[in-house]
């Protein structure tokens, strides 16, 4: 996405990713004779995924690497923990063990160990690329406690095409209004990319996280997503020479060390569950 923007918008980047997505997924469904439209029940789950988890979360992301680096914008966007076990208590009532809370203050931790160099002093640049990376977050967190609070309706693969067709509508729409006709798509170097952001690493992979987040709990999906910001910061540093900061490590350390708690609660939860009430 980082390579993405110097063809293109943030806005046309996240609408071309969505869109070609579409095309790709409906083209093959429609091969496999697996193509259909969601139930009443799915729509509201599909809009879901559409609108926060894809829309918001990639739109903000993408306005956020203009400001900040890719691997510390990867660490915080992903960092859907800091609402989603909150979220889980107050919305799910689910009740969360003494390990899950503290897996929550290490990523909290985590996260402000991460953004305090931004005020300090003061750049209102990267704060604003900051709160749009933390809103990205939150809007992930909100779908992924609206899948688990509807888990008795499972999304497939099949629904892939109606998610990144809704996304791509208003994304596409306020790009026009915004940067004007998507003149990047008579750039050759843009092709590449929209192909990879598209159909691999939209439509292929929101599949794999789809059924993570409808299998597992809130917080242990949430935990589980913060393995990606580890990758990205290794990819960053090598494409980007993106420097791995004291700041960075520390705010990383202590989000690992929230991965590290929440999998331990999570063991040692599992066989009080089993005891007869």
């Amino acid at each position: 996405m980082k390579l993405g923007l110097a063809h293109m918008s943030p806005l046309w980047l996240a609408a071309s990713r969505f869109g070609s997505a579409a095309l790709i997924s409906v083209l093959v469904l429609g091969l496999l004779g697996r193509l259909r439209f969601p139930t009443r029940q799915e729509w509201p789950l599909v809009a879901g995924v559409a609108l926060l988890q894809m829309g918001a979360f990639t739109a903000l992301a993408l306005w956020a690497l203009q400001y900040v680096a890719p691997g510390r914008a990867s660490v915080i966007a992903y960092a859907t923990s800091i609402w989603v076990i909150p979220l889980s208590s107050l919305v799910l009532k689910e009740r969360l063990s003494a390990g899950q809370w503290i897996a929550t203050a290490l990523s909290y931790a985590g996260i402000g160990v991460i953004v305090a160099p931004a005020f300090s002093p003061w750049q209102a640049h990267t704060v604003i690329g900051l709160a749009m990376l933390l809103g990205a977050s939150f809007a992930w967190a909100c779908n992924i406690i609206q899948l688990r609070g509807n888990r008795h309706v499972r999304l497939g693969a099949d629904m892939i095409p109606w998610q990144t067709a809704i996304a791509t509508i208003p994304l596409a729409a306020l790009a026009w209004m915004r940067d004007g006709a998507p003149v990047f798509l008579g750039v050759p170097d843009a092709w590449p990319l929209i192909l990879y952001t598209g159909p691999v690493a939209t439509a292929l992979t929101f599949i794999v996280v789809l059924g993570m987040t409808q299998k597992l709990p809130p917080a242990a999906t949430s935990i589980a997503m913060l393995c990606v910001p580890v990758i990205g910061l290794i990819v960053s540093s090598v494409v980007f020479h993106e420097r791995i900061s004291a700041d960075l490590a520390l705010g990383l350390g202590l989000i690992g060390a929230s991965v590290a708690a929440s999998a331990l609660a999570t063991r040692l939860k599992r066989p009080l569950a089993l005891r007869p009430s």
